[in-house]
């Protein structure tokens, strides 16, 4: 299990929180379990032609994505093109760039 810390938005009233990662699959399609403030995801990510993806199956989400390490960007897509609360959008983007640093 990795513990991180995820990352509001300007404006929310929470900065930070914990979040903890169980990393299931460490080539592409890459697979991790996300738990943080409640909610759980089951991220399935990696590499295509155009750049990245996302699909978190448990929530009906699936998404472009920028680079891994693109918290603002990533953030803002997931929140405008899935649904997901800032807060747990901000859970997501946090994680995805802890899980750059283990995966390939």
């Amino acid at each position: 299990m990795i513990s991180y810390i995820c990352h509001g938005l300007s404006g929310m009233n929470r900065k930070q929180w914990e979040g903890q990662i169980h990393l299931i699959h460490t080539k592409p399609p890459y697979e991790a379990e996300v738990i943080a403030e409640g909610s759980t995801f089951h991220l399935l990510f990696g590499p295509h032609a155009y750049g990245n993806y996302i699909c978190i199956p448990n929530w009906n989400v699936g998404s472009e994505l920028a680079a891994l390490t693109d918290q603002f960007w990533n953030t803002e897509r997931l929140i405008q093109y899935s649904g997901l609360s800032k807060t747990d959008a901000c859970s997501v983007a946090s994680a995805l760039t802890e899980l750059s640093k283990y995966i390939q």
